[in-house]
Formats: structure tokens, C-alpha cells, sequence
């Protein structure tokens, strides 16, 4: 079975000094995935499960585990084998899941639904912000005023490539406006001097977490895909675009992030599974991109990963 997958950048920084993720892995980050803290969304509640930190590289550890997606299906019709159209009243609990992987040497991440109806990246970005914010909530009313817990900027940016781009938009006819969103970066990047001054400098003189730039009716779309490509996910791109029949689409990160397929040898064991995705991420150049700050973030933490590692006889 052909199973696809996306490319994001889990991007996690606290406080208003934009502190990285892994300065806080063991107090914070890891014991809020492991919590199994619920988040509601009207019939729908969802959960992270199956918590585990693996040895990815002689360079590396990965945090992995299954966003689930607990609901009740309602079916009021159906058809018979012959054609015939009847009604019907059942319901059935259902829970479909995604499988996730973050590098955590540069906080890359793989994100693979397991089937219609699984959460969708955008679903894991706020739940994470929900768990973990919770989380540092209910920790933060156990200690005094001089040691609470800085809260989370979570960011989950789907990271395109030149050809994902390409094939969004080889329908386009137009773009009506380009809008790109910035925010702390834990450990990155920018790619240009200019993306810099406008995601760093500037936020931090005017006092501001996010901001956003907005280009009104650009008329490159190729100047368009060279910056969101570039960017790897540094930024947050919408495009509001008018396509070759003249009908009205926006496209966010997550629909234009690189996607890549996996041939599943058993779907119906997850850890399986997850080893096969595990597998495929050593083959992909975007998940294993590291920088220096990356390696200095990480070598500097890595004691904080180190005894949360699964063991093989686990």
C-alpha cells in the first residue's frame, strides 16, 4: 500500500527571548507529548499517543509518535449491491491517525495520515500548541512567581520545494497577493540578509512575536516560487491566486509542502510502519539539513534527549 507524506519544519521557541525548543525538551516538551492531554473540537477529540525518543543517527534522535483523531461516524444512507439507494441510522466510533517524526538536531519533521479522515498537519499544529501550552499552564500554578515556565510560540510550516510549487500552481493564471507571516526561529536560517531584517531585527525593535508583509498583485509567479522555495519553511506563505478558469483558490503552507510517497509493507502494525517512515527520512535531503546553530542548539541539549531513548528490548 502507497501511503503519502509531507515535510514540515516543527518550529518551537519560549518566551519573549525566543529560547529554542530543546532548552526545555525534558521539563516541557517531551512530558507534554507524553501527557495525553485532550483537545475538543466540537465532536472531535484529539490526542497524541505512542510518545517515543529513537537514536535516528550517530548525529541525531528522533521524537515519534501518532496524533489520533477520535470521532463517531454517522451514517444515515447507503447503497445496496443492487443500485438502490436506502436510508439508514448508525453511528460508529472511529479513531484515524497520523504517524510524525521530528528530528530533533533541526526540528525537521515527516507527517503521514494513515487514511481518509486522519488529522491533518494543520490539526497537529494546534494540538501541539494546545498541549503543550496546557501543559506549562498547570505546571506554572505549582511554582512561584520566580519560576514559571516561559509559554510556547508553536509554529508547524509545511516546507515546499521548487517542484511541489511548480505543480500547485501550473494552473494559476494569476497571483492576487503573496502574503508572507514570520515568526521566532528556533535555530534557523534566513535565507537572505533582506528576510532577515524584516523576520529578526524589525520584530525585535517594534516588540513583536509575528508580523506579516504583504505583495499586492505580484506579477512574477516564478519570483513568487523562488522565495516561498528559498524560504524552507522560515516563513508562513499564503498565495490568493485567480486560476486558468478564472475561479478564486488561496494555498497555504501545508498544500504546498515537498510530499513524498512510501510503499507500506504492513499497514496494520504501526510500529512497522513508523521504522519504514524512519527509514525513508535517512533518504531525504530537507529533513536532514542541519546549520551550525542547529548543531549548537542540539550538542548543547542533547544530554536532556539522551534518557528518554527507547531501548530495543523496551
Amino acid at each position: 500500500m502507497v501511503k503519502n507524506f509531507q515535510i514540515a519544519n516543527f518550529n518551537v521557541t519560549f518566551g519573549n527571548e525566543a529560547i529554542p525548543m530543546l532548552d526545555f525538551f525534558d521539563t516541557v516538551i517531551y512530558p507534554a507529548f507524553k501527557s495525553k492531554n485532550i483537545r475538543i473540537i466540537n465532536d472531535n477529540s484529539y490526542l497524541f499517543l505512542n510518545i517515543e525518543i529513537h537514536e535516528y543517527s550517530p548525529y541525531s534522535h528522533v521524537l515519534t509518535g501518532v496524533l489520533v483523531r477520535k470521532t463517531t461516524l454517522e451514517i444515515k444512507s447507503d447503497l445496496t449491491s443492487d443500485g438502490n439507494l436506502i436510508e439508514k441510522d448508525e453511528q460508529y466510533s472511529t479513531a484515524p491517525y497520523s504517524l510524525f517524526a521530528i528530528n530533533l538536531r533541526n526540528h525537521r519533521m515527516v507527517f503521514m495520515p494513515n487514511q481518509k479522515g486522519s488529522p491533518s498537519l494543520a490539526s497537529f499544529q494546534s494540538t501541539a500548541k494546545h498541549v503543550i501550552n496546557s501543559y506549562i499552564k498547570t505546571e506554572n500554578q505549582k511554582r512561584c512567581n520566580d519560576n514559571k515556565l516561559e509559554y510556547a510560540e508553536i509554529h508547524v510550516v509545511g516546507i515546499p520545494n521548487a517542484e511541489t510549487i511548480d505543480n500547485l500552481l501550473d494552473n494559476v493564471k494569476k497571483i492576487k497577493r503573496l502574503t508572507l507571516r514570520f515568526y521566532p526561529l528556533n535555530g534557523d536560517i534566513d535565507y537572505s540578509e533582506a528576510f532577515d531584517i524584516l523576520t529578526n531585527q524589525m520584530r525585535k525593535t517594534l516588540g513583536c512575536k509575528t508580523g506579516e508583509v504583504v505583495f499586492n498583485n505580484p506579477k512574477s509567479i516564478t519570483g513568487a516560487k523562488k522565495i516561498i522555495a528559498q524560504a524552507g519553511g522560515t516563513i508562513s506563505p499564503i498565495l490568493k491566486v485567480t486560476t486558468n478558469e478564472n475561479s478564486e483558490a488561496t494555498f497555504k503552507d501545508d498544500t504546498m509542502s515537498e510530499r513524498y510517497a512510501l510503499e507500506v509493507v504492513d499497514d496494520s502494525d504501526i510500529t512497522n510502519t513508523k521504522q519504514q517512515l524512519l527509514d525513508k527520512m535517512t533518504e531525504i535531503e530537507t529533513v536532514n539539513y542541519t546549520n551550525s546553530q542547529h548543531n549548537d542548539i542540539y550538542n548543547r541539549n542533547k544530554a536532556k534527549i539522551i534518557p528518554f531513548v527507547r531501548q530495543e528490548d523496551d
